[in-house]
């Protein structure tokens, strides 16, 4: 009996010393409702938060999509209106008698002003801050009403810009801290949103609220690496506590410490050692190994607070000094200089709730496969999910990040400023601790734009206040960024603007980061690309059509003509399509219908691009970064984008795919020669064989070459060179290519180039088969030609689709296989599927 009372006793015990968390979170997402401010007779329509108004209409059938034929051009109407959502919720007295409460809004956009009980608690003027009101005295118990009014961000640009009385160059962006491509830009939409885009809670606490925490690792040596962890703790009273950090995947303990937590918000130390460590690397060059660790804080009088971090043992340089060309730009990572390879990634759908944690999965995972090890992302879209910035870390995806500035010059007056850095402030504390960030970026061209855009003469704009225009910008992106970079994420790299100079000028190609827009822009032909070679490419791009599947999203197939209005809506570019016509007449290339156009624009957006990373990646160590414009789309559209808004891969992704293998295989032919290039990424010198052929379209080979090759480590070397007269031998150029492989035993990498542009070639007609099979999750196509058939290309009619293999050089008798990932039935894949080579297409021009 006295053990039964025993045990009875200690169950009492330990449930009375029952860990409680620190801090509770009611979240306040469900049962909202909205209708345009002040109508006559408002009517009230459920809202999905988080969410913006244009969803919440579309999805109250109120509108029609924005995305279908010129629909855009009809809703303007949406981003001029002023709306209003509102919610009740239940509060007992228990609850509303806590000590400390906040209400929260992780997202507003933008201009925001919020009422709880009839009471304003809050005006916010920014998409990108996390906004904290005291609501303790405003909540009854019972029913509580919360009410927020959002001011159309299109009508406060004209009344902010007559008040500040000289005009700022850019958009209508440049006073709302909000994304600046809801404006519209020359690839996306002008659907200027509102609403409630991050979740709703109310969180309280009693004595104490831990607010930060971050993470710097100091020195590594290969037995040990030592890591440092600061906890910030806002307390009411003095209370012991201990702080520890273990290993999620063992449970092992690596450190605890005792602390005295005082009142107001301190700093709290806990420094520990990882034993053996496993360094991070970028995708390509080893393991992006992350250690999964736990972080717990606990009271004496037992309250918990715990925070999950993966975290990635790796040192990132960002190295930008002056040297014998100019000044570098380049990344080293565990002391290895490393060549970036990636794309710029703007956000992924004009509705920035509308993106799912799937999609940010797909999305890095198509940079995985492409063999990318960095992304930009870019100044005029969001400070990206955390989720983002995770699937990069742990695919081993660098991230440069931009502060959320583009194309423009910016208010410069305290109040302004004084938002900058808040919204800084708590980005750069939300992403700090991700492993993927290697450093950030002031803005996207806005000192360019004031460099080269001669915005002063555009816009009239006088001498005084020219000078106040650019001081603005000196204190906002030359003193208030990196100030607040330095104190909330110091030793990160700070870069004041990309590019550092604009592409019209010398300093551009040996100074820092380069923009190169001649190709395009200046419509100069791709061979440029073999000249403008900068120290950092940054951006460079050049358009293609989407997916006949994402084209049907916008438009029906009895308007699939050259050029419908519906392809005319869903062209930004003022002369996009004119420009891409003129490189397709260069190539020789003259599409008759829609389904050449997508053909040919992306043949030559891949060759183009194709180019410019092969010189880049050749130039290596004077160039040390690629990064084109851009990897994604955010809706149906004819862009610069490798993959569109559906994920259907491009001509130009399959050819990154290629370009940016860790050893690349590149022929230059220039002046009647034809160069051999081997480059690799590699960290150990690479031994193998080279092996250069000439074929004939029938497969003949008419000249080969073979030698044994030693590959250097981290280099770029030109190994062989031979004239075009001796490779030909006689015959025709518009019939033959040239094949390049490199063999070290375990991997096989070629390149193929023709001798004639595209539209040139005379391809014999061969028989082209193919068949399906069903795998378990999968399709399978295997292909087979009776002669040599370049640019197979595969895609569906309607389905959207992800082939690992595209635009394939299929030669006689080889079979080929090639997967396929798609939502489709056997039978309607089966009659969805087309497959043609060049030569199908040439045939329907002649």
């Amino acid at each position: 009996m006295r053990n039964l009372i025993c045990i009875v006793l200690v169950f009492l015990i330990s449930c009375s010393t029952e860990e409680k968390p620190l801090i509770e979170k009611v979240f306040l997402n469900d049962g909202w409702e909205f209708h345009q401010l002040n109508p006559d007779q408002p009517t009230w329509y459920p809202a999905i938060i988080p969410g913006t108004i244009h969803t919440d209409l579309l999805k109250n059938g109120l509108i029609n999509n924005p995305f279908y034929g010129c629909n855009e051009k009809e809703l303007q109407w949406i981003g001029e209106t002023d709306w209003t959502y509102r919610k009740t919720f239940q509060m007992d007295n228990e609850f509303i008698s806590r000590p400390n409460m906040l209400l929260i809004f992780e997202g507003l956009d933008t201009y925001a002003e919020v009422f709880l009980n009839g009471q304003k608690i809050l005006s916010a003027n920014n998409m990108f801050r996390k906004w904290e009101v005291d609501c303790k005295s405003f909540l009854i118990e019972g029913e509580n009403l919360l009410e927020i009014n959002f001011e159309s961000a299109e009508n406060r640009f004209i009344r902010d810009s007559l008040a500040l009385g000289y005009p700022l160059p850019g958009g209508k962006w440049v006073f709302a801290r909000k994304a600046a491509y809801h404006f519209g830009w020359d690839w996306g939409p002008k659907l200027v949103t509102a609403g409630i885009w991050k979740p709703v809670y109310l969180e309280t606490w009693n004595d104490h609220r831990p607010v930060e925490i971050q993470l710097f690792t100091g020195e590594i040596t290969r037995k040990k690496a030592e890591i440092n962890t600061e906890i910030f703790v806002n307390s009411a009273i003095s209370e012991k506590a201990t702080l520890t950090v273990t290993k999620t995947t063992t449970g092992k303990r690596l450190a605890r410490k005792e602390i005295f937590l005082s009142p107001d918000l301190r700093k709290y130390v806990l420094d520990f050692s990882i034993h053996d460590p496993i360094l991070w690397w970028t995708n390509g060059l080893g393991e992006p190994h992350l250690y999964e660790l736990d972080f717990e804080l606990k009271t004496g009088s037992g309250f918990t607070w715990s925070r999950h971090i993966a975290y990635g043992i790796r040192k990132v340089e960002v190295v930008n000094e002056n040297d014998e060309y100019g000044q570098s730009l380049y990344v080293k990572l565990n002391g290895v200089p490393v060549f970036m390879k990636g794309a710029n990634y703007i956000p992924q759908h004009s509705f920035v709730t509308e993106v799912s944690d799937d999609d940010y999965r797909k999305v890095i995972q198509t940079a995985v496969e492409s063999n990318m090890n960095m992304l930009r992302v870019w100044g005029g879209g969001i400070y990206e999910k955390d989720i983002f910035y995770e699937h990069c870390s742990r695919n081993g995806i660098l991230v440069w990040q931009d502060f959320m500035f583009a194309c423009a010059m910016y208010p410069g007056d305290a109040d302004y400023i004084e938002n900058v850095k808040q919204e800084a402030v708590r980005q750069i504390r939300r992403l700090r601790n991700h492993t993927s960030l290697a450093m950030w970026c002031g803005n996207n061209e806005a000192d360019e734009g004031w460099h080269n855009w001669q915005w002063q003469k555009t816009h009239n704009i006088l001498s005084n206040d020219s000078a106040t225009i650019w001081q603005g910008y000196r204190n906002i992106f030359h003193k208030l960024l990196p100030e607040t970079v330095a104190a909330n994420d110091p030793g990160r790299f700070y870069l004041h603007t990309s590019p550092m100079h604009g592409w019209g000028r010398a300093e551009s190609l040996t100074h820092g980061s380069a923009h190169y827009w001649g190709v395009w822009w200046g419509r100069e032909p791709f061979e440029k690309y073999l000249d403008k070679i900068p120290r950092f490419m940054s951006e460079f791009g050049f358009q293609a059509m989407p997916a006949l599947a994402t084209i049907r999203q916008f438009q029906a197939e009895e308007d699939d003509f050259l050029f419908s209005d519906a392809l005319k809506c869903h062209q930004k570019h003022p002369t996009g399509y004119p420009t891409i016509d003129v490189y397709l007449e260069r190539e020789h290339l003259n599409p008759k219908s829609l389904d050449e156009y997508i053909y040919f624009s992306q043949l030559v957006q891949a060759k183009g691009i194709g180019m410019a990373i092969e010189a880049q990646r050749r130039a290596m160590p004077y160039c040390m970064g690629s990064l084109y414009w851009q990897l994604n789309d955010c809706w149906p559209v004819t862009s610069w984008s490798g993959t569109d808004v559906n994920g259907n891969r491009k001509a130009l992704q399959y050819k990154v795919k290629e370009n940016y293998q860790d050893i690349l295989v590149s022929i230059l032919m220039h002046n009647d020669t034809s160069s051999i290039y081997l480059v690799s990424d590699r960290l150990e010198a690479t031994e193998g064989k080279l092996q250069l052929m000439v074929f004939d379209f029938h497969g003949s080979k008419i000249w080969s070459y073979e030698r044994g090759i030693n590959i250097a480590a981290n280099s770029s070397s030109q190994v062989v060179s031979f004239s075009m007269k001796s490779l030909l031998g006689g015959n025709e150029a518009t019939k033959c290519f040239l094949k390049a492989t490199f063999s070290d035993g375990n991997d096989t990498y070629q390149s193929i180039q023709f001798f004639r542009n595209y539209g040139q070639l005379v391809l014999p007609e061969p028989e082209l088969k193919f068949e399906v099979v069903q795998l378990e999750d999968e399709f399978e196509i295997e292909l087979k030609a009776t002669e040599f058939v370049p640019f197979v290309h595969l895609y569906l009619t309607e389905g959207n689709a992800i082939f690992n293999k595209n635009f394939i050089h299929l030669m006689p008798g080889e079979k080929y296989r090639v997967t396929c990932q798609c939502k489709l039935n056997p039978d309607e894949f089966r009659k969805q599927l087309r497959v043609k080579g060049l030569g199908d297409y040439l045939a329907g021009t002649n």
